[in-house]
């Protein structure tokens, strides 16, 4: 089971910029705002160049940590990569994005991006390498959504072909997705060892937009203390053909589809995670698993959604926690397989569902 633990860029100190550096206290910290780069953090212009300047710097130098000072950055430079997809920003690896906090320093996109833009994306994207241990902290990211019409999927952070990656506290906002095309705020594929910390996916009401935090045939993934909400279209949390992936106090609420979202993917566990909650659940079930081996739900409520959780081909254990006020059942399984494949304990709480506590398929409510 993963080991709840920050990568070092991370993990080292939580006080100032310069400190992220951890074991390697020489290393480069740059101001974006200072010369040579010259961002302007007011809102106009575009401080995409001298942002990607800075990254690129801190790269070359072999790692470090770019600072973003409070204010608000325009990223306007729209960029190719070559038979890959378009980015605003391009990390690399060693290199730690800070802000002065999510109230305080804001990463804007642009309105009228192309289809398949990632706001950023890891050099590796192209699968012709690996970045490994990179960090992002403390700043919030404005997808814009309601102003791209001519995207269908949008990324936030997109760390493809990543290891050892680590959020902390950032929140992502607005990212456009639509109902053919899912889009993330927060994405790791083909990667391994990410982590998520403190971190939100918040839509906003009436644009279209995609899932909160995604992994697509992943290795180690970690989620604590997130939250995802407002997708119009898709979920809060999903895994897709991934492995030991795990979720700690994580909570999705008011998605347009699943809260927790579990499909192909063996070794996943859920503690203490939150799916809805009083009259603010997830438009569908709280946590769905499809054909899904080795799950854990411990300690986890689910409230106010369609089902309370439902279980597709999926062998599954649930021990303790809250599968109440559902609009449907409180555990919901698809056959009888799929009942004998799972463990309810006795502990568990399955009251107030509209089709009672469970549910199988081509049998009486229970």
């Amino acid at each position: 089971m993963l080991a709840w633990q920050l990568v070092p860029a991370l993990a080292a100190s939580d006080s100032a910029p310069g400190s992220l550096a951890g074991a390697r206290p020489r290393r480069l910290v740059v101001d974006v705002t200072r010369a040579p780069f010259r961002a302007r953090g007011d809102g106009q212009g575009d401080d995409a160049p001298a942002i990607q300047a800075a990254l690129d710097t801190v790269a070359a130098a072999g790692g470090g940590v770019v600072y973003l000072p409070a204010g608000i950055y325009q990223l306007g430079s729209i960029q190719a990569q070559t038979g890959v997809r378009y980015f605003l920003l391009n990390y690399r690896s060693g290199v730690s994005m800070v802000g002065d906090g999510r109230e305080l320093t804001f990463l804007r996109a642009p309105a009228g991006m192309p289809d398949q833009t990632r706001i950023i994306s890891a050099n590796s994207a192209d699968g012709k390498s690996r970045v490994i241990e990179a960090a992002f902290r403390d700043f919030t990211i404005d997808g814009n959504g309601a102003n791209q019409p001519d995207a269908r999927s949008i990324v936030g952070i997109s760390n493809v072909y990543t290891m050892s990656i680590a959020h902390l506290r950032v929140r992502i906002v607005g990212v456009k997705g639509t109902a053919d095309a899912e889009a993330a705020c927060f994405d790791s594929f083909f990667s391994a060892n990410n982590r998520y910390h403190g971190c939100e996916a918040v839509q906003r009401p009436g644009e279209p937009t995609g899932s909160g935090f995604s992994a697509t045939q992943s290795t180690d993934i970690g989620y604590e203390q997130c939250a995802s909400s407002g997708s119009a279209y898709w979920q809060g949390f999903t895994t897709y053909r991934s492995q030991g992936i795990a979720y700690l106090d994580c909570q999705a609420y008011l998605n347009g589809q699943r809260g927790l979202n579990c499909e192909e993917s063996t070794d996943v566990r859920y503690v203490n995670c939150r799916a809805g909650g009083d009259a603010i659940g997830n438009h569908g079930d709280g946590i769905y698993l499809f054909k899904s081996q080795n799950v854990e739900l411990v300690d986890c409520a689910s409230h106010a959604n369609q089902s309370g959780a439902v279980n597709i081909g999926s062998s599954v254990r649930i021990l303790r926690g809250q599968f109440v006020a559902n609009r449907q059942a409180g555990v919901a399984f698809g056959s009888m397989e799929d009942w004998q494949n799972s463990s309810i304990d006795a502990a568990s709480v399955l009251t107030g569902n509209g089709r009672g506590a469970v549910a199988i398929a081509g049998l009486p409510i229970a």
